[in-house]
């Protein structure tokens, strides 16, 4: 059998990667370990708001990935500033 170089290697590994995460997706099943401390604390809040674990845990997954995003595609501080002051200048002219 002849030895893959880094590329080869590499192209594999993603391949396979791609395949297994596919197979997850379409199962549509996440699975993770939490101490019981904290599986203990998820429960309490899903009894708090009076929904299932599951449908708990998707909610806050998907709220985190909506901020992430937005956060990724939002300006940074600083050039929100600058816009909100040139914003705040212009609409100074348009009143003098």
């Amino acid at each position: 059998m002849a030895k893959l170089n880094k590329d080869q290697l590499q192209k594999a590994h993603n391949k396979l990667k791609d395949t297994a995460r596919q197979r997850v997706a379409e199962r549509g099943i996440l699975q993770f370990r939490a101490d019981s401390e904290l599986v203990l604390a998820v429960m309490d809040a899903a009894d708090q708001e009076a929904i299932p674990v599951g449908t708990l845990l998707r909610k806050w997954v998907q709220e985190k990935l909506q901020l992430e995003s937005a956060r990724d595609h939002a300006p940074d501080l600083m050039e929100r500033v600058l816009i909100l002051e040139q914003t705040v200048s212009k609409l100074k002219q348009k009143l003098k």
